[in-house]
């Protein structure tokens, strides 16, 4: 039985490999979603070639039919990577992500492509086999969202044509033309599942979900009446900041804590380090950034302290300005 690897099949065009150049996101209401191709394994289909790009698309198409953001790498990452590398890693592909920040990435869509030609045993045809496996990682956090895989072994999809593969000549056209149109229709549905599974964790405002927010009832100097930080309620994925607090006594510290429990879409936090003069917390929440940034503002108003509030990527940096004390 004869088989034709995929390095012979694939690869029309060599490509030498540049060294490797490596390159956060913040989450809206509704992630903003990158599809990225992993071909670091030398059995995968390159990113360089006409079956990759039709892969890309579908996935693209998919993704955006429900009505998320979706950005072609490219064109965001001009500015971050040099562009036309091939045989990236998923490290290589993190790296580029947490990079762009023009529109800031929440969400990547990792795929890889496996195709296998083989000759069958019992007759002059050349079977197929296709595998797409797909996984979705938040980029701010690292976190693992969801995968799934799409799997047509060899002989499962219809045969090569026989003008395409015969003994003496391979016609790479016709070829990657039937690869690549047979790897459209799997990708189309590896990308279906991706898109419902990435709407499963960040449903939009007809799903309802999120959190009530009502003012803190506190003892620094907020006012107890009045009204709320946020909207009635938040949808969109949980992503997670980090709140860095200077110069506030305890008794403050613990007041901004109820503060930060109380905002709208808040999921949970906890403490990374802790001085008597500097806390710094991992804050989870479905609020998007402008929003939280509008609610730290107003928090420092209610307490009646005037402080520097700045903002970097997914971290917030809250400096207590206050009279020196006199004796």
């Amino acid at each position: 039985m004869t088989k034709i690897t995929l390095t012979a099949l694939l690869l029309a065009a060599a490509v030498s490999l540049s060294p490797v150049m490596t390159a956060t996101a913040i989450a809206g209401e509704q992630p903003n979603v990158l599809v990225m191709g992993e071909d670091d394994d030398p059995d995968t289909v390159p990113r360089n070639h006409r079956v990759f790009d039709r892969v890309v698309q579908s996935l693209q198409s998919e993704l955006g039919m429900l009505g998320f953001q979706v950005y072609d790498e490219t064109a965001v990452s001009l500015d971050v990577t040099r562009q036309g590398r091939i045989r990236r890693s998923d490290a290589e592909l993190i790296t580029i992500a947490k990079r762009i920040q023009q529109p800031p990435i929440d969400v990547i869509a990792v795929f890889s492509i496996y195709v296998n030609v083989q000759q069958n045993i019992n007759a002059d045809i050349w079977d197929l086999g296709i595998r797409i496996p797909g996984r979705l990682l938040h980029v701010p956090t690292g976190r693992y969202v969801d995968s799934f895989e799409v799997d047509y072994p060899t002989g499962t999809l219809p045969p090569v044509p026989p003008n395409c593969l015969n003994v003496d000549r391979i016609d790479q056209d016709c070829l990657f033309e039937f690869v690549g149109g047979q790897a459209k229709r799997i990708a189309q549905d590896l990308g279906a599942v991706l898109a419902q599974k990435l709407d499963f964790q960040s449903p939009t405002g007809d799903a309802g979900g999120g959190v009530i927010i009502s003012q803190p009832s506190t003892t620094g100097g907020g006012n107890s009446g009045g009204g709320s930080f946020g909207t009635a309620s938040c949808t969109g994925m949980t992503t997670a900041y980090v709140i860095s607090l200077r110069g506030f006594d305890l008794d403050e510290i613990t007041v901004i804590e109820e503060y930060l429990v109380a905002f709208s879409g808040y999921d949970h936090h906890r403490p990374l380090r802790t001085t008597l003069t500097f806390s710094e917390y991992w804050y989870e929440s479905c609020s998007d950034v402008s929003r939280l940034n509008r609610n730290l503002r107003l928090m420092l108003e209610q307490m009646g302290v005037q402080g520097r509030l700045a903002m970097t990527g997914n971290r917030f940096e809250i400096d207590k300005i206050g009279a020196p004390a006199t004796r």
